[in-house]
């Protein structure tokens, strides 16, 4: 039985955070979930594929060229998302005509499972983690055998939708190493990165429970991976396709400092010599620490500072302050390691003098790199609960777009947000001091024309 995984291409921008322009600009990353996944499902002896449609910006009429000649069984399209479901729903239109079978994995499968199985299209899906799931179904169906209690499938029998209940995989340390081989390494790249760069992960889970995410099943329980296998992982990257930088995709990288301790010692034990980076949290971070992962090759961290106003910030229930986010950047920019601030603007409860606090404090804390997304609020967070009760939002908004009923973008929760996000951009990075520190620290050629590519996706979007 043939398996085709496919990451789909965005064809929608309703809903998009970013920009489009900035969005297509920023590069595009390894779909780790998929190639993880692929990993196991040939581990279990069964033939599969990956297509990463986001990757070569296929068309739906070019996917569905390229699915034909795979002759798949099952196509597994993923991770789907709630801005992101109606993509994953035209992929499924896509594989379904080729007479295969389409399983749905990811977030949207958690909110929404009974209205995503209600298309034809889809014949499965999986709440929660299905590295182990996937594999059981696709032997099931190969097999003849029953299903139909396999851990977190979603599945329909006479026009009724079962759910089962969520799975999380306990031991991380168990999954093989991602299928990096099914996709082409050396095609993926960052606008910030250097060159061949990859895509990795230590740890699943999150304990946090910030205002404007949602939160997964794994999210329950916070698990790690072995430092030496990590630290394995990169050695056969470096040696087999000689990555020059790994751009860890952790929530929070240093949430087990030990850990993560224990890798930056593995790496200098190693005398491995790549880049690396990673989003993690102010109040999961030290000197001490950072001197150690600056020493190992930690060359940038992304942190969410999300707003500059303290009020704002604690609707937000980020539970940081802005106290501990001065030091860090400060002792970052001391270190030399490059920081990634991410901002939300608009959030519920906004006015013009928050919003304007936020671009004055992005600008106080120097970052090396900057980014502002409109308050978007998903599905099942206290923002959407909160937009709700401020008669903001219609509470079946997100319902009525899984079901293809006409909307527009979600509601900007505060006039002129969009506005003030394009003025954020220019404010911070067309500022004299900004542009000069970019220009001495630039090394090479290419990183110029990275810098200007990205100067004019922000002109003009």
């Amino acid at each position: 039985m043939k398996v085709v995984l496919i990451r789909p291409n965005t064809y929608d921008y309703t809903n998009t955070r970013l920009p489009k322009k900035l969005n297509k600009s920023q590069g595009v990353l390894q779909p780790i979930g998929i190639m993880q996944m692929a990993a196991v499902l040939r581990e279990e002896g069964i033939d599969v594929e990956i297509i990463d449609a986001s990757l070569y910006n296929y068309s739906l009429k070019q996917l569905g060229d390229v699915l034909k000649d795979k002759n798949a069984d099952i196509v597994g399209i993923g991770p789907v998302m709630t801005p992101n479901f109606r993509d994953c729903l035209w992929t499924a239109d896509v594989a379904k005509k080729t007479g295969a079978l389409v399983i749905f994995g990811g977030p949207q499968l958690s909110l929404f499972p009974k209205e995503v199985l209600s298309y034809k299209q889809v014949d499965f899906g999986f709440d929660g983690e299905a590295d182990y799931s996937f594999p059981k179904l696709v032997k099931a169906l190969r097999d003849g055998k029953d299903y139909r209690k396999i851990g977190g499938l979603i599945y329909k029998e006479e026009g009724k939708v079962f759910c089962n209940y969520p799975v999380i995989v306990s031991d991380i340390n168990k999954l093989p190493m991602p299928a990096y081989d099914l996709v082409e390494m050396n095609k993926y790249s960052s606008i910030i990165s250097l060159h061949p760069v990859v895509t990795m992960m230590t740890g699943r889970g999150c304990p946090f429970k910030c205002g404007f995410c949602y939160k997964l099943p794994s999210d329950k329980k916070y698990r790690f991976r072995n430092a030496v296998k990590v630290v394995d992982e990169i050695e056969y990257l470096i040696k087999k396709y000689r990555i020059r930088e790994v751009m860890f995709y952790d929530d929070t990288l240093t949430l087990n400092k030990k850990n993560i301790e224990l890798m930056c010692k593995e790496i200098l034990k190693r005398k491995l010599r790549f880049a690396w980076e990673s989003p993690t949290r102010v109040d999961t971070v030290d000197e001490e620490l950072l001197k150690l992962m600056k020493k190992s090759g930690c060359k940038r961290l992304r942190f969410g500072v999300e707003s500059g106003d303290p009020k704002i910030l604690k609707i937000m229930r980020k539970q940081v302050s802005h106290n501990q986010v001065i030091k860090i950047f400060d002792i970052c920019n001391k270190l030399k390691i490059e920081t990634f601030a991410y901002f939300i603007i608009g959030y519920v409860y906004e006015n013009k003098k928050t919003m304007m606090n936020t671009i004055n404090f992005a600008k106080r804390i120097k970052a090396d790199w900057y980014m502002f997304t409109v308050a978007t609020p998903l599905p099942d967070t206290p923002l959407f609960e909160d937009s709700v009760k401020e008669g903001l939002i219609n509470p079946d908004y997100w319902r009525d777009y899984v079901l293809l009923k006409p909307v527009k973008r979600i509601p900007l929760l505060v006039p002129n947000a969009d506005k003030y996000v394009k003025k954020a951009y220019f404010q911070t990075y067309f500022r004299i001091s900004f542009i000069l520190r970019k220009l001495f620290k630039i090394s090479s050629f290419d990183e110029l024309i990275k810098l200007v590519k990205g100067a004019l996706a922000i002109l003009e979007s």
